[in-house]
Parts: C-alpha cells; structure tokens; sequence
C-alpha cells in the first residue's frame, strides 16, 4: 500500500501522535532525510493550523513511498503505538517488529511453570527462533509490482518508481516548492460543493455510472463537473474498488499535465461521500457526440480529425513524458471529453498505470472495457503501451463510420472485427451524417486504426507514430 490509499481515519490518528512535541521533525530529517528548507517549509503549513506530519505524509507520499517503508522508519524510532495503527496494513512477518507489550504477573507465572512443563524450550531457543524470524525478514525476496510487496532492503534503501515532476530528487526543498506552489491537488469542503450543485439537485445530474453520479456546479465562479462517489448497500467491495480507482486517478491526473489531459480541480473526503472535483466539458463524450440525433450537432469531418489528433497527441504524451510510460489502460470513446470548442481531452485515469521501458509486463487482474482490449492482455495479462494503441486504433474506427464499439446486430460484434474482416466496400461504412464528405480523411483514419489493432502486439506502432501519421492528414 502506497502512503496515499492510507485510510483518513488511520492516517489522521498517526498525524495527532506524530504532532504531539513535533515528533514529525525526527521522522522528517533523520530517518526521511529533508533537508532545513523543506522542514521550514513545513513548519510554515503548522503556523496556519494544518498538520505538520500530514504535509510531511503528502510530500513523502508524492515519492511513491508505502506504508511499509513508513513502518519500517517508525521502528527505527520506536514509536510502537503508530505501528500499531499501521499493522493491518502491513504484512503479518513484519508484526514481529513491534514491541510485545509486558506481561501480566499472572502470565509470567503460566511462562514459569510451562518451563518444567516443557524444559526443551528454554531462553535460548526463543532468541534462536526470534532470529530466524529476523533473517527470514532480511532474506531478499522478489518484488511483486502487484501487491507491492519489497524486500526489507528495498524498504530501507528505496529507489524511486515513478517521477512525475522532473526535479532533482536529491534537493528536497525543490520538491517541496512545486508540492507547496501547484503539486498538490487541493481538498475542497463538502459543504462547497453540496452548495455548488444546489445540494446535489437531480437537475444538475450530467450521468450516472457504477462509481455514483456526475454532477454539473458552479463552484469559485466556474463550471466544475464533481463526480460523487456512492456506496452499494449490497457490495462494499465494489466502493473499496471505486475508491482505489479515485486515489490513482488524483495521482495521475495530478502528475500528468497537458492541454488534451483532463484537469482535475480538487477532491472532497469530509463529508458522506467522497468526491473528485473535474473542469466542466460542455461538449460532453466523443461516444455520445459519434451517436447524436440531433444534426446539428453532428461531428464534422474536420472536427472528427482535429479529435483524431488531439487524443493522439495526449495519449503519446502519457507514454513518453517520463523514463517509464504511463499506460491509461482504458482507453475509448467514453473516456474522451470535448470540450465547448470540440477539443478533445482524456479522462478516468482510474485504471492507469506504469509500464515497463519495453516490451511488456504481466498482471494479475484484468480492467477495462472488452471491445477495446486485444487478445495478449485479455488471455496472457501482457500490458504494455500497445494494449492503448490498440484501445486508440477502435477509437479510430468509431470515429471514421460512427458505430458503436459493440453491436449485437452485426455479424462480428465487436468494430474491431467488423471493420478488418469487412468483405465489401470500405467505403461503404463511412458516416454518412458526416458534413464535408472527405472520403481521404475516411481512408486515412481507417488504415491508421487497422495498423493500431494488429493482432500481434510487436506490428502495432507507438502512439508517437500514430499521432504523426494522423498529423499527415492534414
């Protein structure tokens, strides 16, 4: 478990011991090692009433470190009753290191007499079996990038996984300048956002989904789009689930900037249900717009390009902005919002995340939508940048003829095979509510999106190369 999926409950019980004597600044320079500034800078966050280890948590955090690590540098300073509020979040071989708590004099009494009971365990082989038990925790064991387990080495000595601000990561006090200027997403008050939409007024619903609703408000004077997270009775794993999905999408979306990346205004965890706060997208999702009744409001040929570019050039942003790529994981029409001017940008970064340099890496649960996963990831859990160009070649076709990703009226029920097993006439299936009639954009967009979902992972291209085939258009 990262430092951020730590629960606000546990989180906020180890900030009030922590901040107690500013216990905060021994874990922040000895065992976390900032430096003068960044705690000067913490210092000044205590000054405005916020919790000092709370910042520290959220800088510390930033860094991808896990609650593990944060045990591990706790027993360092023997502060076993935090420990105590992290133990279910850490493996049960690492409970050993909390201090046992003194006996009763009753129990010492029960520990006397079972010696005569059972003399072969004596002092001595207690420390043994005490030992082994440390040296099975130092044993290197192979890192799980599932469950996040680490070797105890690792957790001591970690090494970075993710660097979403280009910064040195040796001068803290640059980190805690972009965390403290504009690299924390910022918590807003439930009560603003209830007064926001008119205390969640059914008129201002903009959709409804597993995770809960999508309101539309008008919060500090702009329109905002808040997704509000709801709890089925009857599955509350299925919340745990959505409140993952949430944490990893502020992560990203606050790591990843760019103009066609949607911005994340806030999020909102005080009140009964928890929130993420989006800039408002009054073109609403590139599915709805491909399927509109209304004429008017129909995607031109020109515009259908412009987003055909525009979601290429955010997506290869993702997968090359850093060392290791950012693969969304779901990538489809649903998840691309227009905004007033059509301008596309890639939303629901819940199920992101970092990839391998090449080739693939494998996981152990499958997300996202079926009609835009090819078979390597469906049958083999091969993740890889490839599973989104894939996703994106399905957009392509979408785009091009306006059909749905999946039809049961159709022969094959999923576009992607509909379009590369067609038999007659490609042209034949282009939109024909499209405005401009361009038959090469057509063209173009179909045999870029055919290059996209080959059936073999290694032929498909990069996003790079995707993005400026489609520029070529033009």
């Amino acid at each position: 478990m990262y430092i951020y999926d730590l629960p606000y409950l546990e989180q906020r019980e180890c900030c009030n011991i922590l901040d107690e004597n500013n216990l905060w600044v021994e874990l922040a320079t000895v065992h976390m090692k900032f430096d003068e500034d960044t705690i000067k800078v913490i210092k000044r966050k205590s000054q405005s009433g916020k919790s000092p280890t709370e910042f520290l948590f959220t800088l510390w955090g930033n860094q991808n470190h896990t609650v593990i690590e944060l045990f591990m540098l706790l027993k360092q300073m023997e502060k076993y009753n935090v420990m105590e509020i992290l133990k279910k979040f850490v493996m049960p071989k690492y409970h050993i290191l909390i201090k046992p708590v003194a006996c009763s004099s009753k129990e010492i009494e029960n520990v006397n007499s079972s010696r005569h009971t059972a003399p072969n365990v004596n002092l001595e082989q207690s420390v043994k079996i005490l030992n082994v038990s440390r040296m099975d925790m130092n044993r290197e064991v192979e890192i799980s990038r599932e469950n996040n387990e680490s070797s105890v080495g690792e957790i001591l000595n970690p090494k970075p996984r993710f660097q979403p601000v280009h910064y040195s990561r040796q001068t803290f006090s640059d980190i805690s300048s972009v965390v403290e200027s504009a690299g924390v997403i910022p918590q807003i008050p439930y009560e603003d956002l209830q007064r926001s939409t008119d205390n969640w007024n059914r008129f201002a619903i903009l959709g409804k989904g597993g995770f809960g609703t999508v309101f539309k408000g008008t919060w500090k004077c702009t329109e905002v789009a808040i997704k509000r997270m709801e709890q089925k009775e009857d599955n509350p794993e299925s919340h745990n689930e959505q409140m993952k999905q949430s944490i990893t999408e502020l992560r990203w979306l606050n790591a990843c900037r760019h103009d066609n990346i949607l911005p994340v205004y806030g999020y909102s965890i005080d009140g009964p249900q928890p929130c993420l706060v989006y800039q408002y997208m009054p073109g609403g999702c590139l599915e709805h717009r491909l399927r509109v009744r209304d004429i008017a409001k129909v995607l031109t040929w020109p515009v259908r390009q412009s987003i055909a570019i525009g979601s290429a050039r955010g997506l290869q942003f993702l997968h090359t902005n850093t060392d290791k790529p950012l693969i969304h994981g779901d990538i489809k029409s649903a998840n691309i919002l227009l905004d007033r001017n059509d301008i596309p940008r890639i939303g629901d970064f819940g199920l992101a995340r970092e990839g391998p340099q090449s080739n693939y890496t494998k996981i152990s649960k499958i997300h996202g939508t079926r009609p835009y996963l090819p078979d390597e990831f469906l049958r083999g859990k091969k993740f890889s940048t490839k599973v989104d160009t894939y996703s994106f070649g399905v957009v392509l076709f979408e785009i091009a003829t306006g059909l749905a990703s999946y039809s049961e009226k159709r022969t094959n029920k999923f576009l992607r095979d509909h379009i590369v097993d067609y038999e007659g006439d490609i042209m034949e299936l282009k939109d024909p509510r499209a405005a401009g009639g361009d038959v090469f954009c057509f063209r173009r967009l179909i045999d870029i999106g055919k290059l996209c979902v080959n059936r073999k992972a290694k032929d498909r291209p990069e996003m790079v190369e995707v993005f400026k085939a489609l520029e070529k258009i033009i």
